[in-house]
């Protein structure tokens, strides 16, 4: 590893409130409440995207972007995912009082950023084409649905150092950054969301360039702050020019890798799922794939609160580790999943209550797509909010506490044995049809909340009793 140089806490560069001190799920709920807006306003991105090109192009470019947005959201998943290794090897650092291995923790989240969105674009121009042709994509929307693709992957830079920038402010402790940042792209895509669609009329392509636009935009604007409250731009150059500080550079890589890419490759698991599940609904005609992509996003915009409630646990519960107090890091963990599922089973409620009218705000529709996409939240929104909550929370904890392997099993499991193959079971052997795919996704978190429930009680017995 490197060397320690600690601080004490007047020497401190971090402008946020401690939180390894007072009440941790007070704390926690401070740290947590401003993380949950900002995941709100990042998935403004697409939400917008579809409802003004639901209004404005129609149904062909509302199944266009539905599509893409299922193998964009992988993107988005994976530079996220990668990232938290970031928050992780910061967070430690943090805890440790250790200014000098958080600068160079940070360089290298921004070079593993760079060299991801690299692979992504790379990756996202040569197979737009080939991956929409196999998902099933209707002739009149496979255009539009790879060229925003295309444009998506081509414009990763802003998206990874985004998320790079947001997962270093997040170790800190500072929760209002992300959100400011997050505030600025989300009101700058939605301004350029009505202004390319609907005023310049470039319909799905124009969506696709907002996002990466504002993206953009947020990262210099997250990069600045990143280094206006934490990092010297001085002492950041340092740690990348010196021969002795770049070993320690690429080993603090390591370690954000060795957590990122399991992470990485679980959200990209999880939402692969998603893209048989739409391949497969696509096979039902345009109007349940629309119905569908709708449903997909209301859903998911319910479920996004325990996102950012387990980007808080992951950063507090590793900065409690790297200060050597496993109890604080267990009192995160249970306070956060308490309240991950409070917020989320509550949402659900209001999403049950209001299911009609969130479809309709997607533009009109026929009755068979709108009672379709209703179904698909009476669902995929019921119980089984608190399964899915409980399964995000305590995935994180996992990470935090240098077990990212076992999310990515727990993603494995939700993926590919429940949302995948018990979708197959119920709309072909059994002769569910679509409502069986629906099915299928509801039940996807049980079981892995169960393993990350084990996980704490059994992590906390050991590291407790030490």
């Amino acid at each position: 590893m490197y060397p320690v140089e600690r601080l004490s806490m007047s020497e401190s560069t971090s402008h946020a409130p401690s939180l390894l001190e007072g009440s941790a799920p007070k704390r926690l709920a401070a740290f947590a409440a401003p993380l949950v807006a900002a995941n709100l306003l990042q998935y403004v991105y697409q939400f917008v995207d579809m409802g003004v090109v639901g209004n404005v192009v129609g149904e062909a470019g509302l199944v266009a972007v539905s599509n893409a947005s299922t193998i964009v959201f992988i993107v988005s998943s994976i530079a996220i995912g990668l990232m938290s290794g970031c928050t992780v090897a910061v967070g430690n650092r943090v805890g440790a009082r250790d200014e000098q291995g958080q600068r160079r923790a940070f360089a290298a989240s921004l070079g593993v950023a760079l060299l991801g969105s690299a692979a992504t674009a790379a990756a996202g121009c040569a197979l737009a084409h080939p991956i929409f042709s196999l998902m099933g994509v209707p002739d009149a929307s496979l255009g539009q649905t790879a060229a925003y693709l295309e444009v998506i992957s081509l414009g990763a830079a802003g998206l990874f150092l985004l998320n790079a920038a947001c997962a270093f402010l997040r170790a800190q402790g500072d929760s209002l950054g992300p959100l400011a940042i997050m505030a600025f792209s989300a009101a700058g895509n939605v301004i350029l969301d009505f202004a390319l669609i609907a005023g310049v009329g470039l319909g799905v392509v124009g969506a696709a360039v907002a996002t990466v636009a504002t993206q953009g935009a947020g990262a210099v604007f997250a990069l600045w702050l990143s280094r206006r409250r934490y990092v010297s731009a001085r002492g950041l150059l340092r740690s990348v020019r010196d021969g002795r500080a770049r070993g320690e550079v690429l080993a603090s890589a390591r370690t954000v890798l060795r957590v990122g890419l399991p992470m990485a490759v679980q959200q990209a698991v999880i939402n692969l799922s998603y893209v048989f599940v739409t391949a497969w609904l696509n096979a039902y005609g345009p109007t349940i794939a629309a119905a569908s992509g709708v449903g997909l996003k209301i859903s998911t915009l319910a479920g996004l609160p325990c996102w950012g409630i387990g980007q808080a646990i992951s950063a507090a519960a590793s900065q409690g580790i790297g200060a050597g107090n496993p109890k604080r890091a267990v009192e995160f963990a249970r306070s956060g999943c308490l309240m991950s599922i409070a917020v989320t089973v509550g949402i659900q409620v209001i999403v049950q209550l209001s299911a009609g009218w969130l479809v309709s705000l997607f533009g009109e529709s026929s009755q068979e797509l709108a009672d379709a996409a209703v179904l698909y939240l009476r669902i995929t929104c019921s119980v089984n909010g608190l399964f899915y909550a409980s399964m995000y929370a305590l995935d994180s904890f996992a990470l935090a506490s240098g077990a990212p392997k076992l999310a990515l099993v727990n993603s494995l499991i939700d993926a590919f044995a429940i949302r995948a193959g018990l979708a197959w079971v119920l709309s072909a052997p059994l002769r569910m049809g679509f409502v069986g795919i629906y099915i299928a996704q509801a039940a996807a978190p049980v079981i892995p909340a169960i393993v990350g429930f084990a996980y704490l009680q059994i992590w906390a017995r050991r590291n407790q009793s030490e």
